[in-house]
């Protein structure tokens, strides 16, 4: 019985993983960024992204809010490996494509990316919230020449 208690655990975390993921790709698609801190991210949470290393909640609203100014972004994510590594810890890669047009004098700049988050989680007293997330992008089709071609 014990057996299946912990397997039943271990689905629950797993979707409730998943619908942490959903509201942070909500909340950043929509710029809810008071929102996105509180109920998403974990005050030293850590981001890898095409922006560099930021560490800190506040530091990554920050840098991320003004990153995407003005942007219209979609997310999408897709079919999670997500691993339960401990009572309270868990990781995840999920397969990701976002598109943003940024404004610009004249036409947008346009972006459409390919990749992966590699993340880690944690449980708090206020639920799963996402404690590193690290983005690996895999291609990134533009309208313009960008960084690094």
């Amino acid at each position: 019985m014990r057996a299946l208690r912990d397997e039943v655990q271990r689905l629950a975390d797993i979707e409730a993983i998943k619908q942490l993921k959903a509201r942070y790709i909500r909340l950043v698609d929509v710029q809810d960024w008071e929102a996105w801190g509180r109920e998403v991210l974990t005050e030293d949470f850590h981001f890898d992204s095409d922006g560099g290393v930021q560490d800190g909640r506040d530091v990554v609203i920050g840098m991320v809010s003004k990153a995407l100014a003005g942007a219209q972004t979609v997310h999408h994510v897709h079919t999670p490996e997500i691993t339960i590594t401990g009572p309270d810890t868990a990781t995840a890669i999920w397969p990701m494509n976002d598109y943003v047009t940024m404004p610009r004098d004249g036409s947008p700049i346009v972006i459409n990316g390919y990749g992966h988050y590699n993340e880690e989680y944690v449980r708090t007293d206020d639920g799963w919230r996402l404690k590193s997330c690290v983005l690996t992008r895999l291609r990134v089709d533009s309208n313009i020449e960008l960084n690094g071609g």
